[in-house]
């Protein structure tokens, strides 16, 4: 979706979209590790795509995936280089 036409959401949906706390989102947003928008009356707004990027950045490879990695690694830098793209 298209930043610029995405309609802002609220916290209460970055809750229901996440699991987190309503204060756990603003120590995250003080943290600067989510991104929000504030516009000059001083609320809290979010990009829903921001959202699901930040929560996409989490991602912790499987044991499988580990796995082939570290077989590619074995056989050759180049195999490995393929692999992680």
């Amino acid at each position: 979706m298209e930043k610029a036409k995405e309609m802002p959401i609220r916290i209460k949906r970055v809750m229901e979209l996440t699991g987190y706390s309503h204060s756990y989102i603003y120590k995250l947003v003080h943290w600067r590790k989510l991104p929000c928008h504030k516009p000059t009356n001083g609320r809290l707004y979010f990009l829903e795509s921001e959202i699901a990027e930040f929560l996409n950045q989490g991602k912790r490879s499987a044991d499988y995936e580990l796995s082939k990695m570290a077989d590619a690694m074995l056989n050759g830098e180049a195999a490995f280089k393929k692999n992680r793209s």
